[in-house]
């Protein structure tokens, strides 16, 4: 890959600028790293940093209102993220308005606290809050991270206590502190930030000046050196959670970012527990089978780094038995080096993972990200260029002799058990005036060049040599839509059980061949689809198309895999039952369409029907449904046209067609509810609610598309949204409030709804039917949220094609709903074509909301009493969506 060329200077204030240009496409990422984190917090005041990262979002002293306001409304996307050593935002927007993003970044770095009050901190509070009920006490093993932080890191080392904080410490905490903290770390002097994408330099660089050059500098902030855990020996927890498996966790302290032992315990994790040729998981989970899941991960900070191995027992089994496991296969790497070729393996992953980040200017991993990391951690963006290198350099003694140095009996050791074993324990420039944008870039999306083979083959190729990366995927008509009548979960078992064998490879040899090119493969049903996707350095993809072609051409399904995968499948199917939102997703279709519809019965399957499917039901799915005249090859980036057609003839050109294609009735999705219905599915202790609302609405091919997907997106479909408006934004209920569409052939399904505090369960549902009736009644859209929600859609269109794997995913709708190629071209005239009194209409009849599913999934004796109150019918449902009492 060629080198990221960029350049760097410095304002009398000290901040830090990186400029990267690349204009092949009209975007431009604008990114700020603060170097504060939760580190540079103290006991008793603790996830400040973090609360910051939300408060910053809500104006400051020239734009005194949502960040996310302006941005959206001209398709940017946008985000922000704490962690212990440091806080990042970053917009990724059209180039013609850098500025606008320069003048926001500009008045929040300078003049937050003008318009910093305590209303607004005090609903900030709530949302993050909601966030720790969601990210931490809601999710199953969610608890562990916190112990595990806790007891690797003993005090005072400021890495003890977790980024989010203690809510005792978000509760004292007064207006007052959090300014002082604010004023302390949240400058220029501690700042760097980077614009890279379609960008003049000399522009650029008038404009930051303009904007930065008169903030008061700051002062500057001390960096302590490394400072290492004081842990010594093994520290032993158990903890209990609403889990059903049990979990083992072992955590060795370790060296911290940029030690030169830093990319030999990288690759040491991946050889341990990444992927399915990994050590762990060939021998506790593929081998021995006492584990359901395995991963191993090394995250270096500032200060210090830590090594972790996690290992799900399986259903039978211990988490002492599967740790004692994991422990006798680290003591071989300890013993022993690991071969050249699971060497180069764990290579070639870590060079295709960062060629897959440089396909992007912005996001949390792109260009943009990785200037500002190198720089703010190592004060040398150039390192960007030198990164690969260091892994390049490691030799196989070199893993083994960090897994003898750092995986010793100093560790802390953690057991998850089920709660059902116990109770449980535990300026020179106007900054008053918006700025204007700049000339709006042209960009034409991409239309593939589209031939067939002499099987019936489609082929659609699309050429993008940025970077040397290529994606590709075999897209099959044919998804759980296609499932047999009582056998949910045919089509995905059936796809899953793709890479267990072939008539050449077996179930290992699969693994080992894509893991080898650093590829991974992505294989699995959505309602009308199937699709068998990878991304690989363009110098392997013939490698990695070769071997997908083997396996849709030759799949054997050897029943020893098909019992394995059967016994995981069923376990990952109860452990559904953990996780409250999983299980909205997995039971919410069921109640509103019905459980045994081609569009409501769960993807996965259930139980029953996992338990009974044959083998010979599966190799009849694979030879009616995976035919070639019912495939296209979808391939995008680094590649020709030329290269795709030769190869696409050798490894696909003579698949010809098994057994009798099946051809369906299409069944448009249904519901048979005559009156707004509330679904409480109990889940005893749990700390939020969460709530869908599903309603039918109009088929893809309708021609209200356009105007229902802009309605969707000014309604729930952004952060600036009704929904998030409300539940979030002004009242704190909850974390994301958020609206989507899954658009089928026939019909298709709106969903609205998040996670919420336990306590206004019913008040939000009250507020998610009020959004409903209001915007098709007593308050309808307005102009100026049309037009908003419009500019939002168009200009994030370039962004949906910047890598190849992006590129994929939006030429796969074209064969999906049988889209002419230049659709993309054509969607904008369309979009534009919308009028108020369009979007108005169908405002008034996309759903009704009288024939609503509205699922609950919380603690029955707290939220019920609330529920009842709304008047509406109440059901009690069970994990699959079956109602098992009438109240």
């Amino acid at each position: 890959m060629e080198p990221i060329v960029f350049e760097k200077f410095t304002l009398p204030n000290g901040l830090d600028v990186i400029l990267h240009q690349d204009s092949s496409l009209p975007l431009v990422s604008v990114n700020v790293w603060y170097h504060v984190g939760s580190r540079n917090e103290e006991p008793g005041k603790t996830g400040f940093a973090h609360l910051f990262e939300h408060v910053m979002f809500e104006g400051s002293k020239n734009h005194n209102r949502s960040f996310f306001e302006p941005l959206q409304k001209i398709g940017a996307n946008l985000n922000g993220s704490t962690t212990q050593d440091r806080t990042n935002y970053w917009e990724n927007l059209p180039s013609s308005h850098l500025e606008l993003a320069l003048w926001l970044e500009a008045d929040r770095m300078g003049f937050l606290l003008d318009a910093l009050d305590q209303r607004r901190f005090d609903i900030q509070r709530d949302v993050v809050k909601n966030e720790r009920r969601q990210s931490y006490e809601n999710r199953p093993y969610g608890m562990a991270d916190i112990l595990l932080q806790e007891a690797t890191y003993p005090l005072p080392h400021p890495y003890h206590w977790p980024t989010i904080g203690y809510t005792a410490d978000l509760d004292a905490a007064s207006l007052e502190d959090v300014e002082t903290f604010f004023r302390r770390f949240y400058t220029p002097t501690n700042a760097s930030l980077c614009i890279a994408g379609d960008i003049q330099p000399d522009r650029a660089r008038e404009i930051v000046e303009r904007y930065f050059w008169d903030i008061v500098p700051g002062e500057r902030v001390l960096r302590p050196h490394a400072i290492a855990s004081s842990l010594k020996g093994g520290v032993r927890r158990t903890m209990y959670d609403r889990v059903t498996l049990p979990r083992s966790y072992i955590v060795w302290p370790a060296v911290p970012r940029f030690h030169p032992d830093e990319p030999a315990l990288s690759l040491l994790a991946f050889l341990l527990g990444d992927g399915r040729t990994s050590r762990l998981h060939r021998t506790l989970v593929y081998e021995r089978k006492i584990a359901q899941n395995v991963s191993a991960y090394y995250s270096p900070a500032t200060l210090a780094g830590e090594f972790q191995v996690e290992v799900t027992a399986a259903a039978g089994h211990s988490a002492r038995e599967v740790e004692d496991a994991a422990l006798e296969e680290i003591e071989r790497m300890r013993a022993q080096a690991p071969t050249s070729e699971e060497l180069a393996r764990a290579k070639n992953h870590v060079e295709t993972r960062i060629v897959q980040q440089m396909a992007s200017v912005g996001g949390f991993s792109g260009r943009a990200n990785r200037l500002n990391s190198f720089n703010v951690f190592a004060g040398d963006p150039g390192l960007i260029n030198q990164d690969m290198d260091r892994y390049l350099a490691v030799q196989p003694d070199d893993v083994q002799r960090v897994a003898a140095a750092y995986l010793r009996d100093t560790n802390v050791r953690l057991f998850v058990l089920p709660q059902s074993a116990k109770a449980n324990v535990f300026s020179p420039a106007d900054r008053a005036v918006k700025p204007k944008p700049a000339a709006q870039g042209s960009f034409l999306p991409p239309v593939p060049q589209r031939h067939r083979l002499s099987n019936g083959l489609e082929v659609l190729v699309a050429e993008n040599h940025t970077v040397p990366m290529v994606a590709f995927g075999l897209v099959i008509k044919a998804g759980a839509d296609a499932d047999l009548a009582g056998q949910p979960g045919l089509a995905a078992f059936t796809t899953a059980m793709l890479q267990e064998g072939t008539l050449s490879r077996t179930s290992s040899q699969i693994a080992d061949e894509f893991e080898f090119i650093g590829s991974r493969l992505s294989a699995g049903p959505g309602r009308e689809l199937t699709v068998l996707a990878t991304e690989s350095l363009s110098r392997y993809w013939p490698k990695a198309l070769e071997l997908v072609a083997d396996l849709v051409q030759h799949a054997t399904f050897p029943v020893q895999e098909l019992d394995r995968l059967r016994r995981e499948r069923l376990t990952n199917i109860r452990r559904q039952r953990d996780d409250a939102a999983s299980l909205a997703s997995l039971v919410g279709p069921a109640l509103l369409l019905g459980g045994g519809s081609p569009y409501g019965h769960p993807i996965i399957g259930t139980e029953s029907s996992i338990a009974a499917m044959s083998r010979e039901q599966m190799v009849g799915f694979y030879q009616a449904r995976f035919r070639p005249n019912n495939t296209a090859l979808v391939v995008t980036g680094d590649t020709s046209l030329s290269e795709v057609m030769k190869l696409a003839e050798r490894c696909l050109g003579s698949w010809r067609a098994n057994g009798t294609s099946s051809q369906d009735v299409a069944t448009p999705p249904a519901t048979q509810l005559s009156a707004t219905t509330l679904f409480l599915l109990d889940k005893p202790g749990a700390a939020q609610s969460v709530i869908r609302l599903g309603a039918v609405s109009l088929p893809r091919h309708h021609p209200d598309y356009f105007a229902i997907t802009l309605l969707d997106s000014l309604f729930g479909g952004q952060f600036t949204s009704r929904l998030n408006s409300n539940l979030r934004q002004d009242k704190g209920y909850s974390y994301g409030y958020r609206s989507s569409i899954d658009w089928y052939q026939n019909g298709s399904v709106v969903m609205a709804g998040g996670a919420v505090q336990t306590a206004v369960t019913s008040e939000s549902v009250q507020e998610t039917l009020k959004e409903f009736r209001e915007i098709a009644a007593s308050r309808p859209v307005e102009t100026a949220e049309l037009d908003d929600a419009r500019t939002s859609l168009l200009r994030q269109l370039p962004s949906a094609f910047e890598t190849p794997s992006q590129t994929l995913n939006q030429l796969a709708r074209l064969v999906a709903f049988d889209l002419p190629d230049d659709y993309y071209r054509t969607a904008q005239a369309k979009y534009e074509a919308v009028s108020l009194a369009d979007i108005r209409r169908v405002a008034r009849n996309w759903i009704d909301i009288n024939q609503s599913a509205i699922l609950i999934v919380g603690d029955r004796a707290v939220v019920e009493p609330g529920l009842q109150k709304l008047g509406l019918p109440l059901l009690h449902v069970d994990y699959e969506g079956r109602v098992v009492t009438t109240v």
